[in-house]
């Protein structure tokens, strides 16, 4: 299934989802499967619920900016979104959660969805697109991991590539900003450690892997630019930028 663009989109799927499970299932499996997770990772469920709701707030917040509506009317569906989400018994019945997502408030957020989506000027990834992206990534973890980068180098591409990597995971509820905000951050910790990643650069064995990482950061720069319709971060390559050659 495609992911919208706009936050409402995005929570009305989830809960479109969400509503379907089967009431006497734990709580804790019925989130693991919309968000594509082990059900014993109790560690990504709570992290992929508190992006939930900051997707309640941010949905929130883009209607009450929208000019000539009837604010009170579109933000009822909110009552009862943020309800549910205030309860945290991973192990309980879903029914107990279930029951807040009335047809009410599923059609209240598709309301919601189609005069935001009106706002948007920009599309989202392919799943062939993501799927491209997810390989690429695990491809290139696994290479970092097992090379002679330096090893203050190396940890800094790990942990940057999960991030990364936990970005794809919440791309259902975040969208193609997720990915964005993390690309950014990448960028950042580049430009801290340039001096050291230079210094490596200039050992033949450790070259072909900060070319390797800096062509899957121009890759997903260029992706997410496409997709948003804007400019790329940057006119040159990620390793120009940094000076890399």
């Amino acid at each position: 299934m495609e992911v919208k663009t706009e936050p409402a989109g995005r929570l009305f799927d989830i809960l479109s989802e969400a509503k379907k499970k089967p009431p006497n299932t734990k709580v804790r499996k019925v989130w693991a499967d919309i968000f594509g997770i082990e059900a014993t990772d109790t560690g990504t469920i709570l992290r992929m619920l508190a992006d939930l709701i900051q997707l309640t707030y941010k949905t929130k917040s883009q209607i009450q900016n929208v000019d000539n509506i009837d604010h009170e009317l579109y933000l009822k569906p909110f009552i009862k979104i943020e309800a549910m989400l205030s309860q945290i018994n991973l192990d309980a019945q879903w029914q107990s959660w279930q029951q807040q997502i009335d047809e009410p408030t599923i059609y209240g957020l598709q309301f919601c969805s189609d005069r935001l989506n009106r706002e948007a000027n920009f599309t989202s990834l392919k799943a062939s697109e993501l799927d491209q992206i997810k390989k690429a990534l695990e491809e290139l973890t696994d290479s970092v991991s097992n090379s002679q980068l330096e090893t203050s180098l190396k940890l800094l591409l790990v942990r940057n590539l999960e991030s990364l990597r936990q970005a794809l995971i919440a791309y259902k509820i975040k969208g193609i900003d997720g990915i964005e905000t993390e690309l950014e951050l990448n960028l950042g910790s580049l430009f801290l450690n340039k001096e050291k990643i230079k210094i490596s650069a200039d050992k033949q064995e450790s070259k072909s892997f900060i070319q390797k990482y800096f062509k899957f950061l121009d890759g997903i720069n260029k992706t997410v630019s496409t997709a948003k319709q804007v400019d790329q971060l940057t006119g040159n390559s990620l390793s120009k930028l940094i000076g890399v050659e």
